[in-house]
């Protein structure tokens, strides 16, 4: 559903950022197969290179190899930027089990 709005009210910018969020959601979970989908609709809503690094963001958090892609340039060390994605779910998933 937010998806139709954010597309119907002229916002088709912010559904890589709801799909990342998702993306997240799913890794939390650890649910692989749902993360999966996720990625799959953020590579289409990236297709045109807005915002690809959302994809290569996603992956990490569910610790899934690099997609393949244009390359993304980070500050730090593509290594250093996946722990940290990872680290972010970690403690969430360790919060909810806390």
């Amino acid at each position: 559903m937010l998806r139709t709005e954010a597309t119907t009210g002229g916002l088709p910018w912010i559904i890589p950022l709801l799909e990342t969020a998702l993306a997240f959601h799913h890794a939390v979970r650890n649910a692989y197969d749902d993360l999966s989908a996720t990625l799959g609709r953020l590579r289409e809503a990236t297709a045109n290179g807005d915002f690809a690094y959302y994809v290569n963001i996603a992956a990490a958090m569910g610790d899934l190899p690099q997609p393949a892609g244009p390359a993304i340039q980070w500050l730090d060390s593509e290594a250093a930027v996946r722990t940290r994605w990872r680290a972010l779910v970690a403690a969430r998933q360790h919060h909810l089990h806390a």
